[in-house]
């Protein structure tokens, strides 16, 4: 195979005998493979290299423990200015109209009248809406690709739906949850050089606190939401990590916070076994350096 992608996660490593070898992902618009290459590597990539890389390669693919892996003989790097840097960006394979149309339904079936009215401010701003539209849900850990935030979402409105039917929950507050929980990506990513990066502002203040703080200033807008239905939307907001630790300021401390929080939970790692097992053989094990950090098995058909 000869063709020119994306190239990511590159690292020099040394195999079981001790012979360093390059290891990488490859990635264009349809998705990512591993790739290796032993013997002389290139010069360019035994030093930290600045992102976003394009190469163009020759190599062949193969199963190695049940996963498709590309065994590199040539690499060479690729200029920024010679590629078109839309065209190596992992896109959704779903129809992004048809997503987002489900969504802004959902927002029109809202039947609190003020989550209704915050939903409409948030989809009639332009700017905003094409962003959600288009952003990543992630750098790498799920969802990564462009509308992979729009993907994640509808996700979690559909599981939301189905458990307001199973527990005395707000129905109107956990669906704008499950759909919004992760807006502050819009702001925490970027998506328009050549690769997924975290923005200055996601470095410093995070998805929860951004995502947080932009659904406030929508609610700012609406002198006659109650205060007390803000104060409910804020802590589904900052407290859908589930833990600090990952992130969140508080705990789930109701009931739709804490269903919020176990459905973007679910799908994102649903999502992860799914997109780690693309190239996995039936029967075979993905390896375990993934967003799980465990090998994956994938059973025979």
């Amino acid at each position: 195979m000869r063709a020119s992608f994306l190239a990511t996660d590159s690292t020099v490593r040394k195999d079981s005998r001790g012979v360093p070898y390059l290891s990488m992902k490859l990635v264009d618009r349809t998705g990512s493979v591993d790739a290796r290459m032993w013997g002389k590597l290139p010069e360019e990539f035994l030093h930290e290299t600045q992102d976003p890389i394009y190469v163009d390669v020759e190599g062949h693919t193969h199963e190695y423990r049940g996963t498709l892996q590309v065994k590199l003989d040539q690499l060479r790097l690729l200029r920024p200015e010679d590629v078109s840097k839309e065209d190596y960006l992992p896109a959704t394979e779903l129809d992004r109209q048809a997503l987002a149309a489900e969504l802004e339904r959902a927002g029109r079936e809202l039947e609190n009248e003020h989550l209704r009215g915050l939903f409409e401010k948030m989809v009639s701003d332009e700017d905003f809406w094409n962003a959600f539209c288009e952003a990543p849900a992630a750098k790498t850990m799920h969802h990564a690709r462009i509308g992979g935030l729009l993907e994640h979402s509808v996700s979690c409105l559909r599981i939301a739906r189905e458990l307001a039917e199973l527990y005395p929950v707000d129905s109107d507050l956990l669906v704008f949850g499950a759909i919004f929980h992760d807006v502050g990506k819009v702001r925490e990513l970027s998506w328009d050089r050549g690769a997924f990066a975290y923005t200055t502002e996601g470095r410093l203040l995070g998805h929860v606190v951004l995502g947080e703080r932009l659904v406030a200033s929508y609610i700012a807008t609406l002198p006659a939401f109650p205060e007390e239905l803000r104060l409910r939307l804020s802590h589904v907001l900052i407290s859908h990590q589930g833990e600090m630790e990952y992130g969140s300021p508080e705990r789930p401390k109701t009931l739709e916070a804490l269903l919020v929080h176990l459905v973007d939970n679910l799908d994102a790692r649903a999502a992860m076994y799914v997109e780690t097992t693309k190239n996995v053989a039936p029967g075979g094990w993905s390896h375990h350096e993934n967003p799980l950090r465990r090998a994956l098995y994938v059973p025979e058909q």
